[in-house]
């Protein structure tokens, strides 16, 4: 009977060493509750950090682009027409400035992007703009190189007396396909290298003068009478 009697009292006082909070063994569950408590309040802090540092990057990339804006390359403005062109080189030069356009917007959107987004600091651009500005020029160029190539034999003599060849534009339209494959194949908030994205702004910009050399050397070949 006694023997029962220490049995019960045993049994009921694990019992109640599980049940009471001040035992141990919810004192166990105590710890590991303080013990996330801790781990949450770290993983906050990091996230609070992380935040602020993106947002202080941010308001950062926002102040440059209104001291620097000025400095922002700009569009092109129309010139006057050369006389006595004919129809292909007059759609030459329409295709012309309308590639200008684009090629000085995508340079600009580039240069807008390596001043604004948070990631050129850590060495890295993920801003998806930069794909836009590749696009947009890539399309561009294309659509002017094939106006180009649809030129008649004698359009074409004549660009080449004025002074014009186009071997500087399809060595910088090579290297954008390049450029192109990489950034449609990448994957979303994939860095590009900050180097990397400044030769695709100076690519595009120089892409941009080179239609610019067509403009004035047809404007050169209409003022020499023997061209």
């Amino acid at each position: 009977m006694a023997g029962g009697t220490r049995g019960d009292d045993g049994t009921i006082g694990w019992f109640w060493a599980r049940a009471s909070p001040v035992a141990g063994g919810l004192a166990v569950d105590g710890d590991a509750c303080e013990c996330w408590g801790r781990v949450s309040w770290i993983v906050f802090a990091c996230l609070f950090g992380y935040v602020s540092l993106r947002c202080t990057l941010w308001v950062r990339g926002q102040v440059r682009l209104v001291l620097l804006r000025d400095q922002l390359p700009a569009g092109p403005r129309p010139t006057s027409r050369p006389p006595h062109l004919s129809a292909g080189l007059d759609l030459l030069l329409d295709r012309n400035f309308a590639g200008r356009v684009e090629l000085m917007a995508s340079t600009r959107t580039i240069a807008t992007v390596l001043i604004t987004d948070p990631d050129v600091p850590l060495g890295c651009v993920r801003d998806f703009r930069y794909r836009l500005a590749v696009a947009r020029a890539w399309t561009a160029a294309c659509a002017w190189l094939r106006t180009l190539e649809e030129l008649a034999d004698d359009d074409r003599v004549r660009l080449e007396r004025a002074g014009y060849t186009a071997r500087g534009f399809l060595d910088h339209h090579a290297w954008l396909h390049g450029c192109v494959r990489t950034t449609v194949r990448a994957r979303a908030l994939e860095p590009f290298e900050v180097a990397e994205v400044e030769a695709t702004c100076s690519r595009v910009a120089a892409m941009a003068e080179e239609l610019e050399q067509v403009e004035r050397a047809l404007a050169r070949g209409a003022e020499d009478p023997y061209r």
